[in-house]
């Protein structure tokens, strides 16, 4: 039973992500710990910690755009009755603010799940743009 919400809550997840690149973070806001120690790296700065800074950055990401599509490719998943995480890759064709075409995106994403009460809450996300073999020298700073 557990593990079907889990589940359920990944899915529920990807489902929010569509509506989240077409400028409207609430679904993705609500999916959020409510606890202080909740986490986002996000790739567009540096990572958040709390509930109002995450919602913050949320906001700020999700107003970059104003429609798109998002597919995720899994690569992994794991959980146990209190915590959960899932590996995969977000592909998605997005339109920026002030912007005529569809660009492409892929994100390398970790997300941690936990238990809070009867539902599920993401407690830390983690997106990148790594998903293909990068050079050692790109990891430094120069």
């Amino acid at each position: 039973m557990a593990e079907d919400d889990f589940d359920r809550a990944v899915d529920t997840y990807r489902q929010a992500l569509g509506v989240f690149v077409k400028g409207d973070p609430s679904q993705v806001a609500d999916l959020f710990s409510r606890r202080d120690d909740v986490t986002l790296a996000n790739p567009l700065g540096p990572p958040r910690l709390g509930r109002v800074d995450v919602e913050k950055a949320i906001a700020e990401a999700s107003a970059h755009f104003t429609d798109g599509s998002v597919h995720c490719e899994e690569v992994s998943r794991y959980s146990t009755p209190e915590l959960g995480y899932v590996v995969q890759i977000e592909r998605a064709e997005l339109q920026l603010t002030g912007q005529d075409d569809m660009s492409p995106s892929s994100l390398r994403v970790t997300m941690i799940f936990r238990r809070e009460g009867n539902t599920w809450r993401v407690v830390h996300r983690h997106a990148d743009p790594i998903t293909v073999p990068q050079p050692i020298h790109t990891v430094f700073d120069t």
